[in-house]
């Protein structure tokens, strides 16, 4: 199918910002759950948005969220929410926190490192620094280091990239992003039309489906 709306994107207030605000259904802030079966299932907020649950929380001491022990990837005293990617991809390779220990740091990044370089990601200040390091560290130092590139490419504070499951491929965060309701990755010119409940082509386009402006 083509599409002539690439290079006449609307630049007025409305609709256009509607569909802006409905573009990312996985931005804002995400409330404290309430949970009482463990936080172990889509219905728990912060199960959904890949992040931990905490004190402020009203689940139980039994919470069995499996991102309360996303330390195991981003590194002790780093409190982190997965990318949204990474959350999708943890939930379908472990069936709860004793399932990490299964995925294999080393392998996960190098297959991150080889996506970087694909792209010159590296050319970014914050990877060409971090690659700078990992070129001189120790062995006794890898594993560190290693966690910390996981901290710059598939946390939810990642730099200006993100590695995508999705894609396996690295991307710039203003040009691609996924969508926590379709559980996939997509170019930043789709947006997540709520009557469908599918992302569609085009920021200043109507759905493709149900033809909303």
């Amino acid at each position: 199918m083509l599409h002539d709306s690439d290079g006449n994107e609307e630049h007025t207030t409305g609709s256009v910002n509607e569909k802006v605000a409905e573009k990312k259904p996985n931005d804002g802030i995400k409330d404290k759950c309430q949970c009482t079966n463990g936080c172990s299932v889509r219905s728990c907020s912060c199960f959904e948005s890949g992040s931990g649950c905490n004190s402020s929380c009203g689940c139980s001491p039994s919470c069995q969220n499996l991102f309360n022990h996303l330390d195991y990837f981003f590194g002790e005293n780093h409190r982190l929410s997965a990318h949204s990617c990474f959350a999708k991809w943890l939930m379908n390779h472990s069936k709860n926190a004793n399932g990490f220990e299964t995925i294999d740091r080393d392998k996960l990044r190098k297959r991150l490192m080889k996506a970087a370089k694909q792209v010159e990601a590296f050319d970014d200040d914050d990877l060409q620094e971090w690659l700078e390091e990992w070129r001189t560290i120790d062995e006794s130092e890898k594993l560190a280091h290693t966690q910390q590139l996981f901290r710059l490419l598939i946390s939810d504070h990642s730099s200006s990239f993100y590695y995508s499951f999705c894609d396996n491929g690295v991307f710039d965060e203003d040009c691609h992003w996924h969508c926590v309701k379709c559980q996939k990755c997509v170019e930043w010119r789709f947006w997540h039309c709520n009557r469908c409940n599918k992302c569609t082509y085009g920021v200043s386009s109507p759905c493709e489906r149900c033809g909303r402006m």
